[in-house]
């Protein structure tokens, strides 16, 4: 189906729809975080986004080798999050930036800063990424997530988020986030991967 539509709406006013919410034993948040994307940016529904997921799981049952690795998390995703907006961008009218692409040395305040441009920039724009949620400093990450900006303000982010576990993060604040994993404190357990920043939003 080649249809779509675009839903005006208040920059901080609460999403009418509710995100798609990924179940509790799958390891396909990437596709969520790129699915509840396209729901803001052209208000997909149910259907829809079921049929564009079945569309990229077929297509990552045609090679064994990836498909292992995205259901074992043996994958930071990224290949999977390009691969999911390139199809998209093939049924919608779909614009999608690369701003810190390879870059690794990118500080909280050019992120903030980049995310925040963007979303103010026009309606029906978002954003996805990845971040990596540690216990403590020296401990490898409990938790790495793919994720979609609802909203941005000067010092808080508000999650358009799939995850349904009561811990999950659905609220950022920039003081509280680091974007170099070597600084990553007991203070500080949240790191966001700049470079899997992925801007999303409908073609000038």
């Amino acid at each position: 189906c080649k249809a779509y539509f675009v839903v005006k709406k208040n920059r901080f006013a609460v999403w009418p729809m509710k995100p798609f919410y990924q179940g509790k034993i799958d390891t396909f948040c990437a596709l969520y975080a790129v699915l509840n994307a396209l729901r803001i940016t052209h208000g997909i529904r149910s259907l829809k986004a079921r049929c564009l997921f079945n569309d990229m799981l077929m297509e990552l049952a045609k090679n064994p080798q990836e498909f292992q690795a995205v259901l074992e998390q043996e994958t930071d995703y990224v290949d999977l999050v390009d691969k999911t907006l390139a199809h998209c961008g093939s049924i919608f009218p779909l614009r999608v930036l690369r701003p810190f692409d390879g870059e690794r040395n990118v500080s909280v305040d050019a992120f903030w800063q980049m995310c925040r441009r963007w979303m103010e920039g026009d309606t029906n724009r978002t954003a996805v990424f990845r971040f990596l949620r540690f216990m403590t400093p020296d401990a490898k990450p409990s938790v790495r997530h793919w994720t979609t900006i609802e909203w941005i303000k000067e010092d808080g982010l508000r999650l358009y988020d799939s995850s349904h576990e009561a811990d999950s993060i659905q609220n950022l604040q920039k003081s509280g986030i680091v974007t170099r994993q070597e600084e990553v404190t007991k203070d500080i357990l949240l790191y966001v991967q700049p470079q899997t920043v992925r801007l999303v939003g409908i073609p000038l």
